[in-house]
């Protein structure tokens, strides 16, 4: 059997329905492979950074893998800005990419490069990958591959790399004499230590009056955000969400007391500043909740924070917060806290009162600061925009700016999701993202949001949207070029703008031509 095709195969049956990737010499075996696999659809994207935020915007619909397939050389190295993507969110995409034949390959670390188009892809993605790896034979395909799959979601997802040869990928071999992988076996039983610091917990709990959750997107497990909603519920605990965890609660659940962090809602943070408990549970608790000044966050608050990664909570250290940790998955600890004690009592109306007439004081969409004609408010838009969207339809959202208004003033509803590289907030991640999106969709409307700084970085994914008649619709935010740099540079350097608008640097076009030009209507 050739390896190229058993690879394919392996795709299908781990239920892998799309790849999206880019052709090129050293991937051909590959590509011609699975278009001849029963089961599996790929999508042909114009840049192979395209194909990684698509497979990443495919795993965050999905919950499962996302792949990209491209070739060696520069096709590998494009992969690379959205591989972070993956990597900074916890999202599990595998990367597969081509490489010269293995004669071709360079021995001797100092020779720049021995075959055409090499190019040494596992050290580069090795720091943003939790596994990259090269082919060393063809014999060992099949344990690669399943390794591949099991680390990108054990513990703390996330994406990881397969280099493989391009003489390897035409090669013969016997499937029934492969060697597999024996992931090291995994106790889900919480040892001692985490234990005691979940009674703690509890403990905590019983005597706080006012106790805040902060949900982030952590906890974005599809089949099991029901169920942390109805637990929150029972115990009627009042929690704040992360930008990244806005759509995990619809905005008027009674116990959502909103967007919390710099972005965030006054309610939100007026609710952790005099919190006197704050949980954190799918949340690293990053600049964007905390505030640069980290020692004036929940300044009353006993802090606890549950992560699954040791890094995560080692860090506090060294960011003047004492922090409580819990060294676990916080499904488990939900499940573990709820059996512990599941009586608590209800002594938080006091404390959800208050909340509420935060929000209610605070928290409706302002009046448009801007009169000016032919002007609209982002905000406002954003928030008609919610009023508009259908339960069911996904929204992807790029980044500054738009990022920012879009959670501002966008108000989810059950069923929704919202999607965007929360971390690492490339420019022209929203369009290749909702193609993946909209591939896991299952025909569910994708509105994609997006400035015309972004739109400009994947302008040729508006062909791919076009070729495949994908259901996207995109808002295109009129920013002037680049907003949020303006901003930035209003901020601190008196308003010396360079590079961020035509009359600085840049050279924008007519969007409307253009969009009519790759096959759009509007």
């Amino acid at each position: 059997m050739k390896l190229a095709d058993y690879v394919a195969e392996f795709l299908a049956a781990k239920g892998v329905c799309t790849v999206f990737g880019m052709s090129g010499g050293a991937a051909v075996h590959l590509f011609d492979s699975i278009s001849r696999t029963n089961n599996i659809d790929y999508v042909c994207v114009q840049h192979e950074q395209a194909a990684a935020m698509a497979a990443d915007g495919y795993a965050r619909e999905t919950d499962t893998i996302g792949v990209a397939l491209t070739t060696s050389g520069p096709g590998a190295t494009n992969l690379l800005t959205g591989v972070c993507c993956s990597y900074y969110d916890s999202i599990p995409t595998l990367m597969l990419t081509g490489q010269v034949a293995s004669f071709r390959i360079k021995i001797d670390p100092a020779l720049r490069q021995k075959g055409f188009q090499e190019t040494d892809i596992v050290a580069m993605a090795g720091p943003i990958t939790k596994k990259a790896t090269q082919l060393e034979s063809p014999e060992l395909i099949r344990r690669e591959l399943e390794e591949c799959f099991w680390i990108s979601n054990e513990g703390r997802p996330g994406p990881v790399l397969l280099d493989i040869p391009d003489d390897f990928q035409r090669s013969e071999i016997d499937p029934s004499c492969l060697e597999g992988f024996n992931p090291p076996k995994h106790e889900s039983v919480l040892g001692n230590e985490q234990t005691d610091a979940i009674s703690e917990l509890v403990r905590y709990l019983s005597v706080s009056q006012r106790p805040v959750f902060i949900l982030g997107a952590g906890l974005k497990k599809i089949h099991k955000v029901e169920g942390l909603l109805q637990w929150l519920e029972s115990w009627d605990v009042p929690f704040v969400l992360s930008w990244g965890g806005k759509s995990l609660a619809p905005t008027d659940h009674k116990l959502n007391a909103g967007l919390v962090g710099i972005c965030g809602a006054r309610s939100a943070n007026y609710a952790v500043q005099n919190a006197d408990l704050i949980v954190a549970l799918g949340s690293r608790l990053s600049q964007n909740v905390t505030g640069g000044k980290t020692e004036w966050f929940g300044r009353e608050a006993k802090l606890v924070v549950v992560d699954i990664d040791s890094a995560e909570l080692a860090k506090f250290d060294e960011l003047c917060l004492d922090v409580h940790q819990i060294n676990a998955d916080a499904y488990e600890v939900i499940n573990r806290v709820t059996m512990t004690d599941n009586t608590l009592p209800k002594q938080w109306s006091k404390w959800r009162s208050k909340i509420e007439k935060w929000k209610s004081k605070y928290d409706s969409i302002p009046p448009s600061r801007r009169e000016k004609k032919h002007t609209v408010d982002a905000v406002k838009f954003s928030h008609l925009l919610s009023q508009a969207c259908k339960p069911g339809e996904r929204c992807v959202v790029d980044t500054g700016g738009t990022l920012t208004w879009f959670c501002r003033g966008f108000s989810v509803n059950k069923g929704q999701q919202i999607h965007s590289a929360w971390n690492f907030t490339p420019m022209g991640y929203a369009l290749p993202a909702s193609i993946g999106v909209s591939k896991a969709a299952q025909g569910n409307r994708v509105i994609c949001v997006i400035g015309d700084g972004g739109l400009l970085l994947c302008l040729p994914e508006l062909a791919t949207a076009a070729r495949h008649q994908l259901p996207i619709k995109l808002f295109l935010y009129d920013n002037q070029c680049h907003g949020i740099q303006k901003h930035t540079l209003e901020t601190w350097l008196e308003g010396r703008y360079v590079g961020v608008d035509e009359q600085s640097g840049l050279g924008f076009p007519d969007f409307t031509q253009i969009a009519e030009a790759f096959g759009w209507s509007h």
